[in-house]
Formats: structure tokens, C-alpha cells, sequence
């Protein structure tokens, strides 16, 4: 890049016999050339003696009184009175009164140098750099130029106020008056290249770097600074292996800029190798470090990583600053830990940073969260200038709490404390009435925000979003997901993530599809979670070959995607799917967990090798460093079950050293009754039964199997509870035909009689009676079809057949298990209309289709 610099006469006034006005910073394209000469003139003398003789005229002599002065005062008066107002500038300086400075400044008829350095650096000493701008501006336009001395504090100034224009008039004066391009020239050279980095302008600060004859530690610190601050992160690390190459040794501000730059763009794994490589080379790292990590680990959501860092930094004997103490409380907070937050909060009152507001605000926030809200309101009352975080982490911790009354009585009042409610604020009581489940308030205050003149921002609409999700009103909302679209709000990461769940089920398929296309119509990047999400959301609308388009296409995959394919493969009775990709995965250097184990024992189990299962059982916690719970026992008795081994399954159930739960008994139960084992079905259901004596879908199953058992077996009958409720009322299932909802309960007789005739028809078709109940089954539901009334699946399979069309797969979600009459009923009939049928009930995920169900009528 070639660097271009205006001539100094850019940098003049109009006129030099007033003093000029404060600038801003873009004010110098205004100013004119009186003094085009002066500006341009070659290369002065350095030193101040050799200025003073160039640049300020020799003063003429004050008229002398009548002789009655003192015989010494011929002395005095041989010493420049300027001389004296310059020191008396710096004693003023030196004491803090910058406006008596200035006065005697302002007074002094002749300025030399020393003078305009003294008063310059008196703002500069105070960060006042503004008012070293216009000091500057003056300085020059009443003939005097800086030195090098006083050119690098007035280039510092124009970094700190990003004044690019100004900053590269000094540059071009630095190569006029010879200031720069010697190995004595580096301060110069550094206070140009900071000046172009702080403005944004790496390329000229680059061209500077490139152009040094001699580079010292705050040369390469300060362009690591200026790749880091522009994002260009292999440029940075590039820099630093070149510093080392030419003998000079990365410092802790080298190191602490890089950490920090990472450590803010959330690439903390590179600021822990960087953290591990600034220790090997001997530089200890300060608190700057460490609190650089432990906020970089908050801000990333990785709160205990944080606190580890935390403890890091205390066992390196490293104090920690109310930055850090505030870090590591927010972590806390996030993970809910009131004892160390309590701790934390002890460490702050001994370094005094409790009242400060940032550890005041991070301490209500935790103890909030925790659920100490009494502590929380004392703390939020001890702080003494309180911020709008102060009130929105306040609010928020009494709407998490449920004490929604509170939260809106502070509300309500910060107003009268002179803070403007915010966004946030809003946004804190509408997720706090909806958690709690008062929508019409949370709506209420949704609706009126805009008319307080706060906008309504994505996270508002998300917050209402995930809230129906929640809640458990999924097209409510689809509805508010449409409506945030019409109104040009774009949806975000969050928006996505919180309505994907809603829609993973069967009659869901489409608006799945909708979600999916309006991530790529925003560009939205589909991340591992997004990615995950709609594979699980595919996979269970059930459509398998979208979940594997997904899949395919995501990149960097994790042990989450793997899962997600895997069980979506599982669920749809593909056990060679599951093997293969549990193979494809080992060989990525993917290690299975928890998770990947138990998909991958029910699909040996499916596949009816028993040994291969019965192997990664015994050897997960050597192989993985897994150990087996619940679920993997539960996909053992499945397992075993399956091949018929239910004495086996039984011994494994009464040998293994957790308390079987409710799966794993109803894994003994479904063995046991497709095999036709009365005795063991009686048992794992008498056991059921004892977890759950609510359940109503058990008592079902023990009532049925008493009257079969009684037959054969003496057998204690069971005390069936709620008796006297109608059981067959809590069978129902929904199907969606041309974007309607349909739901049909068993035994309602509240279906149409154009779809019972419909369902005669296509019994008659298919040779099938509603009393062709097979012989020797165990499952009840059935025998009393003709009493109850039909089942419900039966009714949704007939609207289906005559209301859609035949391209269109029939989709129905149930809330019970399938009997084997509906079971043999949905495969004759994808096999005589070449309909795709697809049946979730509590059990599995039946995909009907030419005669046949994925289940492999185990289920």
C-alpha cells in the first residue's frame, strides 16, 4: 500500500490572530495554508536551544523604572521572564490546577517551545486530548514547530481520539524535519505506527512497520495489537513467531494482547495454547491475563472452565482485580453455585469491590439466579450509583423466582429513579410472565413496549416463541414465528434453535421444511446446533432421507450429530444404518458415548447379534470410559428379549446394581408378550405397576394379563386404581389432511359417518374383520374393540385413504400402544392402496409400507 501524505499547510487555520476553536475530528479538511513556507521548510535544527534561536523572535526589552530597584534586580532581570512563566506553568501542573496553568499560559505574550511542551503536556499527562489537538493547531500556527519529543505525545494524542487527518499531517512533518528513519527515530516511528493502528488504518501502519530501520518490543507490540483489533488473526501469530526469529522476546503485553484478542472473539481454545506457550517461555501471566480468560470463558457460556481458570490464578499466586472477582461471580451465576458465589462474594467485600457497581450488579445477578432473592435485594440496595444492569439483573431475579408482582413494582419505579427502561427490561418481564405461565400479560406487554418508545427486538419475539414452545403451544408458535417475518424482524440463531423442537413430530413434516428454507432465505449459518436440531426435527417428522441431507452436508460435525443420525436411524428401524455410521464414526476419531452405546446395543439387538451387543455391554467402561446405566440395561433386556433369551433378560434385571426403573421392566413386558410368556409379563407388569400406580395405560395391561394369567396361573389379583374411569378415554390420535388438524378419540362415536363408512369399505377390501383377532396375543385392547368402539388410528387411516392424495404419506400420532388388530390392519392396507403409513405411539416409530413395518412387528 502506498502511503500518500498531505502537506503540513493542511493543518493551518485560516488566520493565526484568533485563537481557534475546539476541533473535532473532522474538522482539519477545513483549514487553510497562510503559512505554506514555514510548512514546507527543510529539516531545522533538534535541539530546544536551536528552536528557541530559530522559531521565537528575541524579545524586546521592558522599559526600565527609575533606579530604585534593588541591587540584585539587575541579576534577576538578566533571566527570561518567559523562562519563569514556563516553570511556574509546570508547578501549577504538577499541583493539579490546570486552569491556573492555562491562565498564566494564555498571559505569556511570547510562547517559546518549552512553554507550548509544558502546557501540551500537561493535557496529554490527563488524557485530555482534545484540547493537545487544538494546543497543537496553535502551537504551529504562531511559527513553532514540535521536536521529537513533543511530536510523539501529540501523535499519542491523535491515536487516542482516532484523528487520522491531523495524525498524518505529524507524519509527514516526522519525515520533513528528519525525525524518523534513524535507529534513534524509533519512538517517532512507534507513536505513527500506534496512530494509524488506533484509526483503523493497518495497511499504512503496515507500510510504516515495513520502513523501520530498527524495531524495538513496542514496534511489534503494537502491530500485533493493530492485526488483532482487525481481525486478522494468522497474521498476528505470524508476527510474533517473526519478533522471536529477530531476537526479541515476546513480553506480557504481547502476550496479554494476543490472549485477550482471542479470548474476546470467543477462540478460547488458542488463548489456552497461548496462555501454555507465554508460561514456557518464562513470562508469568498477570491478572490481566487471567481476567482476560475467565471473561472470555463467561461470555462463552463455559462457566465452569471459567472458574477453573479463576482457581488457576489464585494457585499462581496472582491477585485477583474487581474485574476478575466480577467475572468469576457471573460464572457462578450461570452455573447456579450459591456457596462459592458466597465465597467470591466475601473475597470482594475484603478488596473493598463490592459497592463497585460491575461487582455489584454480578452479585445480584447470582444471587438471583441462585434463587436468594432476599440476598439479591440487599445488594442491589447497597450499591450506591446503580445502572440499568443493576435494575434489569433485579427484575429479572424476582420474575425467575415467580414473584412477578415485585419485578413489575420495580418496573415500574426506575423511571422515577431517572433509568430508562430498556429493551431488556421489557424483554425480562415478558419472559418472566410467560415462564410463569401468565401469557395475557406477557402479550399485554408485549403489544404496548412500542408505545413507551422501546422497539421490539428479536430477542422479544424469540422470548414469546420459546414460551409457547414451552407452554406447549406449537401453532401459536409457527403463528408468532410468521408474524415476526411479515413485519421484517429477521429471525436469529436463537429464533431457530427455539421453534425446531416444536415441530419434531409426524404431522409436522412441512413446517419443518419451512424452517429449514427460511434459514437459508436469511443466510443464517447452520451451525452445529442448528444442524443437529433439524436432523432431530427431520427424523422424527419422518422424513429419514431429510435428516441425512443434513447430515451429509454438515461439515464439523461432533458427538451430537453422530447421535442425532444415529438414533434418527434407529427410530426408523435401520439397524445397518446405526452399525455403519457407529463404524464411519470410530474411524473420525469420534469417541462414542452414553448416548451413541445405547442406540448401538438395541440396533445389535434389531439385528439379532447377540454377542456383538452383549461385547460393547461388558467392555464400554474399558473401551469408552462409559458406565452402564439404566438405558444401557434397558437396550440389554431388549436385546436378550428380542432373541427370545427372557430368562436371561430376567437375571440381568435382578443381578444389575441400579433399581430397574419403568423402561426397563416394560423392555421384560414387551419381550414377554410378543414371545407369549404370561408369567414374566404378569411380573414386569405387577412391577410397573408399583413405579407408576397412576398410570392408567399400565393398569390396562395388569387387569388384561390377571383375567389371561388367572386362567393357568394363580396369581393375587391387583387393586386396580381410579376404577370407575372410562380407561379406553385416554386413547387418542391426531392426523393432519391439507393443513387441517384431525383428532379421534377411541370410543367418542363422534366420527362422521361418511369416514365409518369409508373404514367399512376398506375393511371389506382387504378381506379384514373387526373380529379377526389373532389367537394367543396378550394384548386386551382389542377383544373389546367391538364394545369400546373403533380405535382411532383405524378412523385417521380412513380419512387419510379418502381425503389425500395418493402421493401424500398418512401421518398419525398416538398417544398409546398400537394393538395387533390396527397393526395388521395398517399393513394390509399400504399394501392394497400403495400408501405409505406412518404410526408414532409411545413404543416406536411404525413406517408401514407394500405390506410391511419397519418395527418388524416387534414392538
Amino acid at each position: 500500500m502506498e502511503l500518500v501524505l498531505p502537506p503540513f499547510s493542511s493543518l493551518l487555520p485560516k488566520s493565526h490572530h484568533h485563537p481557534p476553536q475546539p476541533l473535532s475530528r473532522a474538522r482539519h479538511g477545513r483549514l487553510q495554508e497562510p503559512i505554506m513556507a514555514l510548512a514546507q521548510a527543510p529539516p531545522l535544527p533538534l535541539s530546544l536551544q536551536e528552536a528557541r534561536s530559530v522559531h521565537v523572535p528575541h524579545r524586546a526589552r521592558p522599559v526600565e523604572e527609575p533606579a530604585r530597584a534593588h541591587p540584585s534586580s539587575s541579576i534577576a532581570s538578566e533571566e527570561p521572564r518567559f523562562v519563569s512563566e514556563t516553570k511556574l506553568i509546570a508547578f501549577h501542573s504538577s499541583a493539579g490546577r490546570l486552569d491556573d496553568a492555562r491562565k498564566v499560559f494564555d498571559g505569556m505574550s511570547h510562547k517559546d517551545l518549552l512553554a507550548w511542551s509544558s502546557m501540551i503536556g500537561a493535557y496529554a499527562t490527563r488524557g485530555m486530548f482534545d484540547e493537545v489537538l487544538v494546543l497543537a493547531v496553535k502551537m504551529v500556527s504562531e511559527g513553532v514547530l514540535p521536536d521529537r519529543f513533543l511530536i510523539t505525545r501529540i501523535l499519542q494524542a491523535c491515536a487516542y481520539a482516532e484523528d487520522l487527518e491531523l495524525g498524518t499531517v505529524l507524519h509527514s512533518m516526522a519525515i520533513r524535519r528528519g525525525f524518523m528513519g534513524r535507529e534513534k527515530d524509533v519512538p517517532v516511528s512507534n507513536s505513527v505506527l500506534v496512530m494509524y493502528v488506533k484509526c483503523g488504518e493497518l495497511g499504512f501502519a503496515r507500510v510504516v512497520f515495513e520502513k523501520m530501520g530498527r524495531r524495538d518490543l513496542g514496534t511489534w507490540n503494537s502491530m500485533i495489537f493493530g492485526c488483532c483489533r482487525s481481525c486478522k488473526w494468522e497474521e498476528a501469530r505470524r508476527l510474533l513467531d517473526d519478533m522471536r526469529k529477530e531476537g526479541i522476546e515476546p513480553g506480557v503485553v504481547t502476550w496479554n494482547t494476543l490472549i485477550s484478542s482471542y479470548a474476546r472473539s470467543g477462540d478460547l481454545n488458542v488463548a489456552v495454547e497461548l496462555l501454555e506457550q507465554m508460561e514456557e517461555s518464562g513470562v508469568e501471566p498477570d491478572v490481566v491475563t487471567w481476567t482476560s480468560l475467565v471473561s472470555g470463558f463467561v461470555h462463552s457460556d463455559r462457566g465452569v472452565e471459567a472458574l477453573q481458570c479463576f482457581i488457576r490464578m489464585r494457585l499462581a499466586g496472582v491477585e485477583p482485580n474487581g474485574m476478575t472477582i466480577a467475572c468469576a461471580i457471573s460464572a457462578c451465576a450461570s452455573l447456579k453455585l450459591l456457596n462459592q458465589g458466597s465465597m467470591l462474594h466475601c473475597h470482594a467485600i475484603k478488596v473493598g469491590s463490592v459497592k463497585n457497581v460491575l461487582s455489584g450488579n454480578s452479585l445480584v445477578d447470582m444471587y438471583a439466579k441462585c434463587g436468594e432473592t432476599v440476598a439479591a435485594s440487599r445488594i442491589f440496595n447497597q450499591i450506591p450509583e446503580k445502572d440499568i444492569f443493576s435494575w434489569n439483573s433485579m427484575v429479572a431475579g424476582y420474575a425467575q423466582a415467580g414473584y412477578c408482582g415485585k419485578a413489575y413494582e420495580l418496573f415500574c419505579k426506575m423511571e422515577n429513579y431517572g433509568i430508562r427502561r430498556n429493551a431488556i427490561t421489557w424483554n425480562t418481564m415478558i419472559s418472566g410472565y410467560i415462564r410463569n405461565g401468565d401469557d395475557e400479560r406477557a402479550f399485554e406487554l408485549f403489544q404496548t413496549m412500542e408505545s413507551y418508545g422501546v422497539k421490539r427486538d428479536t430477542a422479544s419475539w424469540n422470548i414469546l416463541i420459546a414460551g409457547s414452545v414451552h407452554n406447549g403451544y406449537f401453532d401459536r408458535a409457527l403463528r408468532i414465528f410468521r408474524q415476526m417475518q411479515a413485519v421484517l424482524i429477521k429471525p436469529d440463531y436463537i429464533t431457530v434453535l427455539s421453534i425446531i423442537p416444536a415441530f419434531a413430530n409426524l404431522v409436522a413434516a412441512w413446517k419443518v421444511r419451512e424452517i429449514h428454507a427460511c434459514i437459508f432465505h436469511h443466510n443464517l449459518e447452520i451451525d452445529g446446533k442448528i444442524a443437529n436440531a433439524l436432523i432431530n426435527a427431520y427424523s422424527k417428522s419422518g422424513d429419514l432421507a431429510g435428516a441425512c441431507a443434513v447430515f451429509d452436508r454438515h461439515s464439523s460435525r461432533n458427538i451430537i450429530s453422530w447421535n442425532c443420525i444415529i438414533v434418527a436411524h434407529l427410530l426408523h428401524g435401520s439397524p445397518t444404518e446405526v452399525l455403519n455410521h457407529f463404524y464411519k464414526m470410530k474411524q473420525q476419531g469420534v469417541l462414542p458415548d452414553h448416548t451413541t452405546l445405547t442406540a448401538v446395543i438395541k440396533a445389535y439387538g434389531m439385528e439379532a447379534m447377540v454377542s456383538e451387543g452383549r461385547e460393547i455391554f461388558l467392555n464400554m467402561e474399558k473401551n469408552y470410559n462409559v458406565t452402564p446405566d439404566l438405558d444401557h440395561y434397558t437396550a440389554m433386556v431388549d436385546l436378550l428379549g428380542r432373541s427370545g433369551r427372557l430368562q436371561e433378560a430376567y437375571e440381568l434385571i435382578d443381578e444389575m446394581p441400579l433399581t430397574p426403573n419403568l423402561t426397563v421392566w416394560e423392555a421384560l413386558l414387551t419381550s414377554a408378550i410378543m414371545h407369549g410368556n404370561v408369567r414374566l409379563a404378569h411380573l414386569a407388569a405387577t412391577e410397573m405397576s408399583d413405579i407408576e400406580p397412576s398410570d392408567l395405560r399400565i393398569q390396562m395391561v395388569v387387569s388384561g394379563l390377571q383375567d389371561l394369567a388367572g386362567k393357568s396361573f394363580d396369581v393375587p389379583k391387583l387393586t386396580v386404581h381410579n376404577k370407575g374411569r372410562m380407561l379406553d378415554g385416554i386413547e387418542c390420535c391426531s392426523t393432519e389432511i391439507k393443513n387441517i388438524v384431525y383428532l379421534f378419540s377411541t370410543g367418542d362415536n363422534v366420527a362422521s359417518e361418511h369416514i365409518v363408512a369409508e373404514l367399512e369399505l376398506i375393511m371389506m377390501q382387504i378381506g379384514l374383520s373387526m373380529l379377526d383377532i389373532s389367537s394367543g396375543t396378550l394384548d386386551v385392547e382389542e377383544e373389546k374393540e367391538e364394545v369400546a368402539g373403533i380405535h382411532c388410528e383405524k378412523l385417521a387411516i380412513a380419512l387419510g385413504i379418502s381425503n389425500s392424495p395418493q402421493f401424500r404419506s398418512i401421518r398419525i400420532i398416538k398417544t398409546t400402544r398400537m394393538c395387533n388388530h390396527c397393526h395388521t390392519f395398517a399393513k394390509l392396507v399400504s399394501e392394497k392402496y400403495g400408501r405409505q403409513i406412518l404410526i408414532k405411539d409411545p413404543k416406536c416409530l411404525h413406517k408401514f409400507e407394500n405390506g410391511k413395518c419397519s418395527c418388524e412387528d416387534y414392538w
